[in-house]
């Protein structure tokens, strides 16, 4: 059941309380009427009560538009005290704003045969840093008409609610005329008035169940009808988890999921999707296992093959979430800048129905045909490895346009490919280092069959791949952080002292996101099933981890030295993951980003990691023509017992050799190293050096070509660290 003419709002669910976030008069609004809009900034998500003043920054929906939440002619200049968008405070949290001009059609200055569907809006305080949403963070929408006779349920405000036992929802409904109007329940009139606009009533059961409301609204000349439904809750259903199972979708059949959520201290917990259109219903409530933490439900009737959308509604925190363990997301922000070409027939995201990313699942999901079975991994002392960034590497920032230069990757002499994080990250154009879903290819680059494909391919060509794995951290759209999320705390908010994953505070000062506690077994768990996700499913060959000198839940914030120091409680959590991706794949690489003191990265090459040896500061000097010692690149130098030591001179994250030779280079009578030819001498005279040292190498992307551009190019030419991941 969904509603006919009501604020878009998608599953705004609370328990008791549902007055309504905004309205307007007239109550019908036309795009050729002057209209005055009220704003409850205690409503909806609340971070606007008691703001003063408060800015609207709206647009609207048209003809135009490409979807239900396209803005267009949008008005206001955030951040600003703009006097355009300014509210008139009324007390008690109410805000008013009566649009300039004649008509809203005036106001937002339609171009020639445009017409508005709806309103779109959210609100702010001057500095934009509070935000007044939906409940769930959406926007906001009103609905217009087209000036014929209209009816609706204005209040709640959603298309499902649910409350327990007892309370009481206040139903307002409205017309836009005159009319014969009643609210029934089940079928059953409860409340009826004649020649009336308006009519309310109060609902309240004493008896769980599902309850439909709805609306007959009678001008003499047509009915409209307007509906929603109330869900009582039940006593929460206790029932043990099926054997077998483990966290996130677990296929049964070609017809048949058990969807499994780990939250301690929740309650209430539903699934929704477009099996149930992404209404609140009995039938899908979890039941909750014997150990009182873990949600589960099956879920029957699905079509096999077919692809569908769900996420988890929680309704004692009003929070709506994806699994942590999806294959794929929908995200309804970046997803629209995904070409075809790149990812063919990628599904729509749900708009209007929800919001926040959602899982993407599929039954009897057709296996990828793997042909490198007779794939043997190179030795690691033999390892010649080239990093590399998809987006950068291919202008297409696409799988399959990879898979086609691997010839030339191969004719250099690599013989493993390093993947910067390919893992669902934020955003579309990003270095990778920002993860939200640690299970799912980021679909900027293609579908999760072209990147096995490009696997495949580059074992054909005798090449392993190397993923880079950021488990240090995560940042704001994992379901993990939102689930057990404080945001009025700090800056950016922090992750809540009950989160059975994330450090409310990070423990050192190289932190991003918010940090894992890896001495969690919660986070263990997680983690050891996104290494052996990859190994499995994709078929890679191991892991370089990302800032893994973070793996610790020593506090050292405020002292580097502290960090650096050996840390037998780090040591013991890295190869706690070591064995248990060698368990999945014997040989499998562990290559770690780690640059603590040495006795530490000497126990854990000892113990078969291999480590990132950055030598950008000794090569680059030797480069540019001045002293340099390049010693540190040998791992006997260092004492350790086996040539565990990825010797680089240059990787993401350092200046590029080629730029310091052109820009810094020294000089000796007519020999002058800023001259083209003789710096791309030097840079060959550099690898010269590198490649022979015994134990693996690795070389970034186009250092083989001596490629020129600073890491802090900007697009406009000048030489910025804000354009560093750009």
């Amino acid at each position: 059941m969904k509603k006919t003419l009501l604020l878009m709002c998608a599953l705004c669910c609370a328990i008791v309380s549902y007055s309504q976030i905004v309205w307007t008069e007239p109550a019908f609004p036309t795009q050729d009427e002057s209209v005055t809009l009220y704003y409850d900034a205690s409503q909806g998500n609340g971070d606007l009560a008691a703001a003063v003043p408060v800015y609207i920054h709206t647009g609207v929906i048209t003809n135009l538009s490409s979807d239900g939440t396209d803005w267009q002619h949008v008005i206001g200049n955030w951040g600003t005290a703009d006097a355009n968008v300014i509210m008139t405070p009324l007390g008690n949290n109410i805000h008013s704003f009566t649009f300039a001009g004649e008509t809203l059609a005036s106001f937002y200055e339609l171009t020639g045969g445009e017409t508005i569907s709806a309103l779109a809006m959210v609100f702010r305080n001057q500095a934009g840093s509070l935000v007044g949403r939906l409940e769930d963070g959406g926007d906001i929408f009103y609905n217009l008409t087209d000036g014929s006779f209209s009816a609706q349920i204005a209040s709640p405000e959603a298309s499902s609610v649910a409350v327990n036992t007892g309370d009481e929802v206040e139903i307002l409904a409205q017309s836009s005329e005159l009319a014969e109007l009643s609210i029934s329940v089940n079928g059953s009139v409860e409340a009826s008035m004649s020649n009336s606009s308006e009519l309310s009533y109060t609902f309240s059961s004493e008896m769980s169940g599902e309850f439909e409301i709805e609306l007959s609204a009678n001008d003499g000349l047509e009915t409209i009808l307007d509906s929603f439904t109330i869900v009582v809750l039940p006593v929460q259903i206790s029932e043990s988890i099926p054997n077998g199972m483990r966290e996130g979708i677990n296929y049964l059949s070609d017809s048949s999921v058990l969807f499994e959520l780990y939250a301690p201290g929740k309650e209430n917990i539903f699934v929704i999707g477009d099996f149930n259109n992404w209404e609140i219903g009995l039938d899908y409530m979890m039941k909750l296992d014997e150990d009182g933490e873990t949600f589960w439900l099956q879920v029957d009737g699905l079509s096999p093959n077919q692809e569908y959308t769900m996420q988890y509604s929680i309704l004692s925190d009003n929070l709506k979430v994806a699994d942590a363990y999806s294959p794929k997301i929908l995200d309804p922000w970046n997803d629209p800048w995904i070409d075809d070409e790149t990812y063919p027939n990628l599904l729509e995201y749900p708009t209007g129905l929800t919001s926040q990313p959602v899982t993407v699942f599929q039954t009897n999901e057709a296996e990828f045909d793997w042909t490198d079975d007779s794939f043997v991994r190179p030795s690691q002392e033999k390892l010649v490895i080239y990093e590399l960034l998809i987006r950068d590497f291919v202008d297409a920032h696409s799988y399959q346009i990879l898979e086609d230069s691997l010839e030339y990757l191969s004719r250099l002499g690599v013989n493993a490919i390093q993947f910067m994080p390919v893992s669902e990250f934020e955003g579309n154009e990003s270095w990778g280092y920002n993860p939200s879903f640690f299970f799912a290819p980021d679909k900027y680059y293609g579908s999760s069959d072209a990147y096995k494909s490009l696997i495949n391919a580059a074992h054909e060509n005798g090449m392993a791949v190397i993923m880079d794995m950021a488990l240090n951290h995560s940042f704001g759209q994992n379901p993990q952080v939102r689930m057990y999320f404080d945001a009025d705390s700090g800056p950016f908010g922090e992750p809540t002292a009950e989160s059975p994953w994330f450090n409310q505070q990070a423990r050192h000062d190289f932190n991003v996101g918010y940090d894992y506690n890896h001495e969690s077994p919660r986070t263990r768990a997680f983690c050891k099933r996104v290494l052996e996700h990859w190994i499995n499913e994709y078929h890679i060959d191991g892991y370089r981890m990302d800032l893994s000198k973070g793996f610790t839940q020593n506090n050292t914030l405020g002292d580097i030295g502290a960090w650096n120091a050996y840390d037998q409680s780090r040591v013991d959590i890295l190869n706690d993951y070591k064995n248990h991706v060698q368990s999945q794949a014997p040989g499998a690489y562990m290559i770690l980003e780690h640059f603590s003191e040495n006795s530490e990265e000497t126990a854990l090459a000892n113990q078969g990691f291999m480590l990132w040896g950055n030598l950008n500061h000794e090569y680059g000097e030797g480069s540019m023509g001045y002293n340099s010692d390049l010693s540190w690149g040998s791992y006997q130098q260092r004492g350790w017992n086996s040539p565990n030591l990825v010797t680089y001179m240059e990787s993401h994250d350092e200046e590029r050799l080629m730029y310091k030779n052109l820009q810094f280079g020294n000089s000796n009578g007519s020999y002058n190293v800023t001259e083209l030819n003789t710096a791309l001498a030097r840079m060959e005279l550099a690898h010269c050096f590198l490649i022979p040292i015994p134990g693996p190498k690795m070389i970034w992307q186009f250092g083989e070509l001596g490629y020129d551009f600073s890491i802090n190019y900007c697009t406009d030419g000048s030489i910025s660290e804000n354009c560093r991941t750009g």
